[in-house]
């Protein structure tokens, strides 16, 4: 089967913005008794948006979370967050929405951090405006040509 480094399980978590004290309980566990997780898993990231986040898709959740206290304790563990932005609706009007580019910013100068994504239109004016965050094909997002899947 080879190294068990090379086959490392990467769970991405959700609940960026609803789950805030179950990570505050669940990290410090999961950091300082690996014991207790089998040696082949990880944590990729924990992803979502705040409920009323218009690039967020209109998913169901509370979200109510302080994006600031829930960034500093995923870089406290060394976690990625990824902001969960999977609207497929978006037009061009919605780009200047102030609360998503404030969460743009304070996430792309907080580390290693991402957006899950759907629109392509989203992606490009990302791509520009916050180039420090890495990007993620929302699996909400349907791909008709082979060519953009290769």
């Amino acid at each position: 089967m080879g190294n068990i480094q090379n086959h490392i399980a990467h769970y991405h978590l959700p609940g960026l913005f609803e789950f805030y004290e179950l990570y505050r309980a669940f990290l410090p566990l999961w950091k300082e008794h690996r014991e207790y997780f089998y040696d082949w898993c990880d944590i990729g990231s924990v992803y979502g948006a705040p409920a009323d986040c218009i690039w967020g898709g209109g998913r169901v959740g509370f979200g109510d979370g302080d994006p600031q206290e829930g960034l500093a304790l995923l870089q406290e563990y060394g976690v990625s967050a990824r902001l969960t932005f999977s609207n497929s609706l978006l037009r061009e009007a919605h780009l200047s929405d102030r609360k998503c580019n404030q969460l743009c910013a304070l996430f792309e100068k907080g580390g290693n951090n991402g957006v899950i994504l759907h629109s392509d239109l989203l992606l490009s004016y990302l791509e520009k405006q916050y180039p420090g965050l890495y990007f993620v094909s929302s699996t909400t997002k349907v791909l008709t040509d082979f060519r953009d899947f290769e």
